[in-house]
């Protein structure tokens, strides 16, 4: 695999049977739960995804590859439907990223991303400057432009490492719309570099560390856990290879998150 294939493959079965998905649900020690286009759609948590978590109240946990939020901005959501989630059990790929550039060094960082995740940039201490950066941080950005493709391919192209929050082209929204992703950005930017001499490193699923996170943060082994998502190439294909059992809804079995209810 190329370094700039960011698809991993799908390496095991997604359970898509109702009547399975809710067994495995059951007998479950912990759940962990996609955001877009599965527990919520434009943002709005679905009524089956809080009966699920309600049932499961101290034993669940957001594994989102949302870039444009902080953590708050999740419990707030599930607690206006009646669901309480402490923080730490919200991972995230947009957090994960920043806590990865503080971790890679002190470094200029071309950061392209939404007000909030720049304010949680500095906040972490990382040193954001667009004048010769050696490290480029890319997540969901809604004012991207042409400036900042050019800031951003000549940086790269100067031989800045490129961090990137998830691989995500886009994720659905409500009437069958679609929202663009980093991924999308990513393809952009791609494009005005030469892939095979650009050092890429993407955090987000179907990257191990957040499923590891979350099963860290709910106290259990991944193979005590069960990712619950509805993409083959992030959810199933990141969580699968670690042990967890993976259940994907809107998918081409047609289980929808209702059907895991009961």
């Amino acid at each position: 695999m190329n370094r700039h294939d960011f698809r991993a493959p799908l390496v095991a079965r997604a359970i898509e049977n109702a009547v399975e998905a809710r067994r495995v649900i059951r007998e479950a020690k912990a759940l962990l739960f996609d955001w877009d286009g599965c527990a919520a759609i434009a943002d709005r948590p679905e009524p089956a995804a809080l009966a699920l978590m309600a049932g499961k109240a101290d034993a669940f946990a957001i594994v989102s590859n949302n870039t444009s939020h902080g953590r708050g901005f999740f419990t707030d959501r599930l607690r206006a439907g009646g669901v309480m989630l402490e923080p730490e059990r919200v991972i995230l790929a947009g957090v994960e990223t920043l806590r990865r550039a503080r971790q890679i060094g002190p470094r200029r960082a071309l950061l392209l991303a939404s007000p909030r995740m720049e304010e949680a940039a500095r906040r972490m201490g990382l040193e954001l400057s667009a004048d010769e950066p050696d490290l480029v941080v890319l997540l969901r950005d809604t004012r991207f432009s042409y400036a900042k493709l050019t800031q951003a391919a000549n940086a790269v192209r100067r031989g800045a490492r490129l961090l990137v929050g998830n691989p995500d082209r886009t994720h659905p929204s409500v009437e069958g719309r679609v929202m663009p992703e980093t991924g999308a950005l990513l393809a952009a930017l791609m494009t005005c570099v030469d892939p095979q001499a650009v050092e890429v490193e993407v955090v987000g699923k179907p990257h191990p560390t957040l499923f590891l996170r979350a099963c860290e943060a709910l106290g259990v082994a991944p193979h005590e856990a069960v990712m619950i998502g509805d993409n083959p190439d992030t959810d199933v294909a990141g969580a699968a290879p670690l042990g967890l059992q993976c259940i994907l809804v809107r998918g081409p079995g047609g289980l929808d998150l209702a059907d895991l209810v009961g």
